[in-house]
């Protein structure tokens, strides 16, 4: 027999998929789901498979379901920071006082990149600029086409052929030119009259990029010169946090997926 929330509408019951989820060990299989949740196996499938479309939930293959990183990103707005991104705050925040602008560290979740935490600061204008869980295709901004010069060419092309035609779609040739720069650079991509250099958290194991960190603001005060000047901070700043942050959000490897069950329960426990 289904428990209440069996009988909620649509969104409803996704968000109790989405809180049983968050307290289980992951991956979680369809039917452990359905059982905590008390919905039949359709249901529980179908408010899946809605939660995964938007990134809140990710398929670890015949494993199951686990938290995805909008999901995560969703988790630093009601509850604590976990450990790693605790350890990302000072680099970011150092960043910050170097540029006198706004940073914002960004996680890769498929074919979409995820802001998951941004630098400190009591100006109104620079805080409305960081929106925790703000979710943006690979293909747009600076903090994602410079996630996507890192990844292998097919897969790379893959995420652009999922793209409408009619919408931004980077070259082969502008990745290359990303990839040998070190960085990305943005004007007004994803916001109106803010520009953005960003370069990726590339994990030193097997190069898989996990992320990046912008360094963004209106574009008077970011120029392209000034730009250009604060690539080799934030280059050398990526490179100091990548490490940590390997270990947690790199792919695939059965290791790194054990952790990753760990850092979503840090998110997910008060």
């Amino acid at each position: 027999m289904e428990k209440n929330n069996g009988n909620a509408d649509g969104p409803v019951r996704a968000l109790h998929v989405l809180e049983s989820l968050a307290a289980m060990r992951q991956p979680a299989g369809l039917l452990a789901i359905a059982a905590a949740t008390g919905l039949s196996k359709s249901k529980a499938y179908r408010a899946l498979r809605a939660l995964q479309n938007d990134g809140f939930v990710d398929r670890a293959g015949r494993d199951g379901y686990r938290i995805g990183i909008r999901g995560i990103g969703l988790a630093t707005l009601i509850g604590p920071r976990p450990a790693l991104l605790q350890r990302a705050r000072p680099v970011i925040n150092r960043l910050a006082a170097l540029s006198s602008e706004t940073v914002t560290l960004h996680l890769r979740s498929g074919a979409h990149r995820v802001l998951v935490l941004g630098s400190d600061t009591s100006d109104w204008e620079r805080r409305q600029a960081v929106r925790i869980g703000e979710r943006a295709p690979l293909t747009t901004g600076c903090s994602g086409t410079v996630i996507l010069a890192w990844l292998p060419d097919d897969e790379a092309r893959k995420v652009i052929d999922g793209r409408p035609v009619h919408q931004q779609r980077p070259t082969a040739v502008g990745l290359a030119r990303i990839r040998a720069d070190g960085f990305a650079i943005s004007r007004s991509a994803n916001h109106r009259g803010i520009n953005g250099v960003a370069a990726p958290l590339i994990d030193p194991a097997d190069g898989a990029p996990l992320g990046s960190v912008v360094i963004a603001g209106p574009e008077h005060r970011l120029p392209d010169d000034t730009l250009f000047r604060l690539a080799r901070p934030l280059m050398a700043a990526c490179g100091e946090l990548a490490p940590a942050l390997a270990t947690v959000l790199g792919p695939n490897s059965s290791v790194r997926e054990e952790t990753l069950n760990v850092a979503v329960q840090d998110f997910a426990t008060p």
